[in-house]
């Protein structure tokens, strides 16, 4: 994919340009390094000077955040025109390690990222490694415990729950159960969303299995060894799903989240694909992505304000119009600040029933395995 680079409200003056010349070192102006210190908005001087110190730095570095995925680009948009503030979003890729790999190469530079949206467990290692700023959004408090750091370097805000789709038109019967995409009606019909050694959706798809097989969150063979059957049966196809995949027809059934899943059926309804989508009845997982500020970004006050902006029933309410669950739903359906409207196009089973999500420490010992054995599994 190539570089696309967002522009918004290009408006910056002169001598704020010249006082921001450097992330953190000698160029860099009293307000924005008072900013990378503060942790809090109050610790910082609250929120209308951050805005105008947000404002004098003028930019906002992010990579990944696709305008189609979890209407990043409505939150990009409506964050730009609120505060004048510019964009620039490279979409060459949207991989957690590319966006680690990004920050560690670009230190004390001004093309490094401010924010980060990746992996939970991306975002674990890089606080372990001292990457990620100490920051406690207003709304911190919101977000359930194991739902953050406890040091304040990432925070969930926004995920979703493993689901199936499948093109209703193309496929006579939708399956509804990992058991019935055994079935040999779905031959060459059945694809993931990624390689699940690399790849989030992927290895939770296997988790996911995994739980549908009597396995657990601490086994995750049994979901390798249901994948290695549906392989073995061709049913599985080598090809990674996307929107562009279901439209062809070259994957008519997915496993993936149901966030991507309703937005591509959301795209795609007007190209003539009626797609179904349904959380697995017999097993299922659910996961948060983490968002962190850069220790050293080169815009630290807009970062923080970017953050506060992320989890304000604002920016939740925008997210959740991208199909995925907010870090802050349960807080909001109680304060009543929950825009109903695109609560109510979420799956039903996803909203009303919590799926097990793994913990830290579940994940890695599970990637462990899934790496140990995948590759000899699927062939």
């Amino acid at each position: 994919m190539l570089k696309h680079t967002r522009k918004l409200t290009a408006v910056l003056a002169v001598g704020a340009l010249a006082a921001l010349s450097g992330c953190g070192g000698s160029g860099e102006s009293e307000v924005s390094a008072n900013w990378r210190a503060a942790t809090s908005v109050e610790d910082g001087g609250g929120m209308d000077a951050l805005v105008e110190a947000a404002q004098a730095e003028g930019s906002l570095n992010v990579m990944g955040l696709y305008p189609d995925w979890a209407n990043y680009g409505g939150l990009l948009d409506t964050f730009a025109e609120k505060y004048d503030i510019e964009i620039d979003n490279d979409t060459s890729t949207g991989a957690s390690q590319d966006l680690i790999n990004a920050v560690k190469n670009r230190q004390g530079q001004e093309t490094s990222l401010d924010y980060l949206d990746t992996g939970e467990s991306f975002a674990v290692d890089a606080a372990e490694e001292g990457l990620l700023a100490e920051y406690y959004p207003e709304t911190a408090d919101d977000i359930p415990e194991n739902m953050k750091s406890p040091d304040g370097t990432w925070f969930n805000h926004l995920g979703g729950t493993m689901a199936i789709g499948c093109d209703a038109e193309a496929v006579k019967k939708c399956p509804t159960s990992f058991e019935e995409l055994l079935d040999p009606e779905y031959k060459g019909k059945v694809a993931m969303r990624g390689n699940p050694t690399t790849g989030e959706a992927g290895f939770m798809a296997v988790v996911a299995a995994s739980l549908a097989n009597d396995g657990s969150l601490d086994d995750i063979q049994p979901g390798i060894d249901y994948f290695a059957e549906l392989s073995d049966k061709g049913n599985l196809v080598p090809t990674e799903a996307e929107a562009g995949t279901f439209e062809t027809g070259e994957t008519p059934i997915a496993v993936n989240w149901d966030y991507l899943l309703l937005q591509w059926a959301d795209d795609l309804a007007d190209g003539g694909v009626d797609m179904s989508i349904s959380i697995p009845s017999d097993g299922t997982v659910a996961s948060y992505y983490a968002a962190s500020i850069n220790e050293d970004a080169p815009h630290p006050a807009v970062a923080r304000l970017w953050q506060e902006f992320v989890f304000s029933d604002e920016g939740q309410n925008l997210l959740l119009e991208g199909y995925v669950m907010p870090g802050r739903l349960d807080a909001m359906v109680e304060s009543d600040t929950v825009d109903d409207d695109a609560l109510s196009k979420l799956l039903d089973d996803a909203v009303d029933q919590t799926a097990p999500q793994p913990t830290q420490e579940q994940r890695d010992s599970q990637q462990k395995v899934l790496a140990d054995n995948w590759a000899k599994a699927i062939g």
